[in-house]
């Protein structure tokens, strides 16, 4: 089969949408060889070291062209010039002028939250953004949704046909599963100078994370253990600076790393003793995912994807309710038995995403539709 996928995501984003597009076309090209995957990306880069697999090919736009423009409007182009059996946007879109061509259409919508909690998101960015999904899964053949709660998001806000969603998870990278040695892992604490003991929290510094509540759960439990963030900072992260200053307690406790890569970052969560992501909603959670993958429990939300995401290997709670929060923290942290019924949790929960399964329903997607 020809495959093609929208990547832009896979060579321009660092993390979430370009994790999901890296996963899938690894371990698609690794699954099935046989067939060709084009990767149309509108501008060159090198954030992303490209598999050498030979059934890969990287597809650039033509030097007269915008690439903005070949993305997003010449859909038919690409699929007529390479003779595509799929035509594939990992993230959320699908060229415009698209729904003539006959070719099997499929799109990933990863969430709406944007239609959920429209407070966090510009008023242009919502119109933009409500265009382009209401479009891809108007004309898709198939939408494949990262976890349940999306695809009931989906039927919810766009009156989608429950049968033309499937949902199929995303993994996370096979770096986390992998032990790291004592000397590794004492390099890594001494380079960003950890304590023996500290708690976690994986993503971007933002509204929706919710970090100002792990804060509050720390002071208002009186919890001493400290905490590190790990993620891309914004505005947000003036009120959780705003919060330590006003609390004597916190102001040794908190610890922010901006920039780690996937080997690093596996290295900070098995140094943890506990993850906490308190985030209001995602689509998938793939930070609770990665947490377990690598050997440290987690706390999470208890609505929305995350039980998805987490299964018996997480802890659950309103991440609103700082004593309820604070409470999970404290058991876990000091009960070595609660922590190891969540560890030993994992290793069923984690048969639920292997790689070449998940590969395979993507594929038997492709030849179904």
């Amino acid at each position: 089969m020809n495959l093609g996928f929208d990547a832009k995501r896979a060579f321009h984003n660092a993390s979430g949408l370009g994790n999901y597009s890296r996963f899938v076309i690894r371990t698609l090209a690794e699954n099935f060889p046989e067939s060709s995957f084009l990767l149309f990306n509108p501008k060159a880069s090198d954030k992303w070291e490209m598999n050498t697999n030979d059934s890969i090919r990287e597809v650039l736009p033509p030097k007269s062209t915008w690439g903005s423009y070949w993305r997003s409007f010449q859909g038919n182009k690409k699929i007529t010039e390479f003779n595509l059996d799929i035509y594939h946007g990992l993230s959320n879109e699908l060229p415009f002028g698209i729904a003539s061509n006959k070719v099997n259409k499929i799109v990933t919508i990863h969430d709406l939250i944007f239609k959920r909690f429209p407070e966090l998101y510009k008023f242009t960015d919502r119109l933009i953004y409500d265009k382009k999904f209401k479009h891809a899964v108007s004309v898709a053949d198939t939408v494949i949704a990262v976890s349940e709660t999306t695809k009931q998001d989906i039927i919810q806000y766009y009156g989608i046909s429950e049968e033309k969603i499937k949902v199929v998870y995303q993994g996370c990278n096979p770096l986390f599963y992998q032990t790291t040695s004592a000397e590794n892992l004492n390099q890594t604490r001494k380079k960003h100078k950890l304590p023996k003991d500290f708690i976690i929290c994986v993503g971007t510094i933002e509204e929706r994370k919710n970090g100002l509540q792990i804060l509050k759960a720390l002071v208002n439990c009186n919890i001493n253990i400290p905490i590190v963030f790990v993620g891309r900072p914004t505005k947000y992260k003036e009120l959780l600076l705003d919060e330590i200053s006003k609390n004597d307690q916190l102001k040794n406790q908190v610890i922010f790393i901006e920039n780690a890569s996937n080997g690093e970052l596996k290295e900070l969560y098995q140094l943890a003793q506990l993850s906490v992501y308190p985030s209001i909603f995602e689509g998938f959670g793939i930070p609770v995912l990665e947490s377990i993958a690598a050997g440290t429990p987690v706390i999470t939300n208890k609505a929305g994807c995350f039980k998805e995401a987490g299964g018996e290997a997480a802890f659950y709670i309103d991440p609103n309710n700082s004593e309820e929060f604070g409470s999970a923290i404290k058991l876990l942290t000091e009960n070595t038995e609660a922590l190891n019924r969540l560890k030993l949790a994992a290793t069923h929960h984690l048969e639920n995403f292997k790689e070449a399964e998940l590969a395979a329903q993507l594929m038997s997607i492709y030849k179904g539709a």
